[in-house]
């Protein structure tokens, strides 16, 4: 029996439900399906395709190691998946589901017609926490809990040969657009970097995460800079929350037991925002509240194209920026400082500000960001409207200046007093430091103070348009498919003295 193993966003050999249970089936033919459609899309980029690139070469080798190299194709998938079908005597197409943007959902959709026309089965596992098809939210968590704590696959020890094809280098050599240049080489993160990152992370990087977590500049190394290998399914997010149970009940110090008790709590938010996108796809075209349809219709193209560049006078919006720009990372707290200035500040749709950030993120995964984007940008009628205030963020976040000085290079030479709201700087002290407002560095392209009030009467004069009782169904109906509910175990206790913090979970 021929398997044909269809690999997606799930580029690896541990804990890989479908090419497992393949394996023990029969023969296997794994491939992965270059579409150059997908990289056609508005939400991708040149990074992207480079760490994917990376990643697929690594499960190359990897599966040429057990005997059966991967197959690489290009075109779209139901045309190379009737294709192989014809070369090679396929009885069955397994994979993983995949939570992605509408395309891949689309996609999807045609090749279960395609499979249907066929009469050849395909069948889908779960790779997350994510239910298709759930009916009821009150249950996630425990549905979640479950298959986070069921056991993991192994890796298959050997495949039989069925197709030897080399490497197609020649499918790589570029991808369809370029909406962005590639990140910085010495900055970005490489595929083959998994071993190495997650390994740092456990040793010594992870001390500090709870501490660093929302620090400018030092979030970069006590995050622990494992999404982007979630992101192209390198790494099984059910296999790294076991691992992370298993380091904190190894470690000795209670205080570092806490700190990667943090982390581990934050993976649980993973799969409870992709289960959003899963349950709604709609949601990357459209507010999570339909009443909040047209309330930032007008748009400044300057603004935009000022916040896009890191150029807006505001320096730790910038620096954020441009961090990200060069690196393809970014700590959360600027990930949403970035989008709520957007959103309030400079009033601008959520939809191309979501854009050019998925662009720009090298572990950009649509389940995570979509929800997120709508959440800061206060389209979701259940989240609070956070309008992060950039100067207080810059004082609180990066009080020296590091994060700043190292992004807006332009500013280095700025005292602290200064540094933070450039704007106030007088003419006489700007020839003094070497830096002419509006010249080496931008002018604020908004007055904070009244932007802020204006974004908030907008607000007050968009919910004046509808009845209370509408705003209510709204919430209630975003409130029953998306909201999160209480978890039905016992939260962490504090740890006092020599006793052991007590866990969410008990694998």
């Amino acid at each position: 029996m021929i398997t044909l193993v269809w690999f997606k966003r799930d580029l690896r050999l541990e804990d890989h439900e479908p090419l497992a249970l393949a394996a023990r089936q029969g023969a296997v033919l794994p491939v992965y399906i270059l579409e150059p459609d997908y990289w056609l899309q508005p939400d991708t980029s040149l990074r992207q395709w480079q760490f994917n690139q990376d990643a697929v070469y690594l499960l190359y080798q990897q599966l040429k190691a057990l005997g059966q190299p991967l197959l690489v194709r290009r075109g779209p998938a139901t045309r190379v998946l009737r294709e192989l079908t014809r070369e090679y005597a396929v009885q069955q197409i397994v994979s993983h589901q995949e939570t992605g943007n509408l395309w891949t959902f689309q996609r999807d959709q045609a090749v279960a017609r395609l499979c249907r026309e066929l009469g050849l089965p395909w069948r889908q596992y779960r790779q997350h926490a994510v239910q298709r098809c759930l009916t009821d939210r009150d249950q996630w968590f425990l549905q979640a809990d479950a298959f986070l704590k069921s056991p993991t696959f192994q890796a298959p020890k050997s495949l039989p040969l069925i197709a030897d094809e080399p490497w197609p280098q020649a499918l790589w050599q570029a991808p369809p657009r370029r909406e962005l240049p590639a990140c910085e080489p010495q900055l970005c993160q490489r595929a083959g970097d998994l071993s190495a990152t997650l390994q740092s992370f456990w040793r010594s990087r992870s001390k500090n995460y709870q501490r660093d977590i929302s620090i400018a500049a030092k979030a970069g190394h006590s995050c622990s800079r494992l999404s982007p290998y979630l992101a192209y399914g390198q790494l099984s997010l059910r296999q790294l929350q076991q691992q992370t149970y298993r380091q904190i009940k190894q470690l000795p110090d209670g205080r570092e037991q806490q700190a990667l008790a943090a982390f581990f709590s934050r993976l649980r938010w993973h799969c409870h925002f992709m289960q959003k996108l899963e349950d709604e796809p709609q949601i990357e075209l459209m507010p999570m509240n339909p009443l909040y349809q047209g309330m930032r219709d007008q748009f400044e193209p300057h603004l935009f194209q000022a916040w896009q560049r890191g150029e807006t006078g505001y320096p730790m919006i910038d620096a954020a920026m441009r961090c990200l720009l060069a690196t393809g990372w970014l700590h959360f707290r600027a990930r949403a400082m970035l989008v709520a200035f957007a959103s309030y500040q400079l009033w601008l749709d959520w939809r191309p500000v979501a854009l050019h950030l998925a662009r720009c993120f090298t572990d950009y995964e649509p389940g995570i960001h979509y929800p997120q984007i709508q959440m800061q940008a206060g389209t979701t009628s259940i989240n609070p409207n956070r309008m992060y205030n950039p100067l207080k963020q810059s004082l609180l976040k990066d009080p020296q200046g590091q994060f700043i000085r190292r992004w807006c290079p332009e500013l280095s030479r700025l005292p602290n007093e200064w540094l933070h709201q450039p704007w106030l700087l007088p003419p006489a002290l700007q020839l003094q430091y070497g830096m002419r407002l509006g010249i080496d560095y931008p002018a604020a392209v908004v007055d904070l103070q009244q932007a802020t009030r204006l974004a908030r009467s907008r607000l007050s004069e968009w919910h004046s348009r509808f009845a209370k009782t509408d705003w209510q169904q709204g919430r209630d109906a975003v409130r029953e498919r998306h909201a999160s509910r209480k978890r039905p175990v016992e939260r962490r206790a504090t740890a006092r003295g020599n006793q052991q913090p007590q866990l969410l979970l008990d694998f």
